[in-house]
């Protein structure tokens, strides 16, 4: 397949259906963009799509915004909504079939979030902060610490009811 995605790909997670089989995966880039897409999709224009995350508020007069990696995609087991981290030092959780953004965290001990997960039960989502060398070895400061973070998630990652 190809992708949706123009720059280099950083993390890939499969998503499954109501049934548990398998039906897509999302990737995440450089570009702070996620693609969504279904492996055998009825209508692949509409199924399959993109979405911005990890960038920081565009500011005036100039109208710009930094763009962060998308360093690591997690999708819940009970719920099917995702979570997203990346090189901005934040996470943000998803519900891909309602095209919306759940919550997004303040950035955390002033680290990229390297990678992520949730427990079987989806319970809990646990987050790893590191540095992930997105500004080479310039950017590696030793004496920032590593930290493996964990918190409640269940209530957070439910779909917001319908209209």
């Amino acid at each position: 397949m190809e992708s949706l995605l123009k720059y280099q790909h950083r993390c890939v997670s499969i998503f499954t259906d109501k049934s548990r089989n398998p039906t897509g995966f999302a990737v995440g880039s450089i570009e702070g963009r996620v693609a969504i897409m279904y492996v055998e999709a009825a209508n692949p224009s509409a199924d399959n799509f993109t979405f911005k995350c990890h960038r920081s508020t565009p500011t005036a007069p100039v109208n710009t915004q930094d763009i962060f990696s998308v360093n690591d995609i997690a999708f819940h087991p009970v719920h099917g909504t995702l979570a997203t981290v990346g090189s901005d030092g934040r996470y943000s959780f998803w519900d891909k079939d309602d095209r919306t953004k759940l919550k997004t965290s303040d950035a955390v001990n002033d680290q990229p979030i390297t990678c992520c997960a949730f427990d079987a039960r989806g319970q809990l989502f646990a987050y790893a902060s590191s540095y992930d060398w997105h500004k080479g070895h310039e950017g590696n400061v030793q004496t920032k610490k590593n930290a493996i973070l964990l918190r409640q998630c269940f209530e957070e990652m439910k779909p917001k009811p319908k209209k």
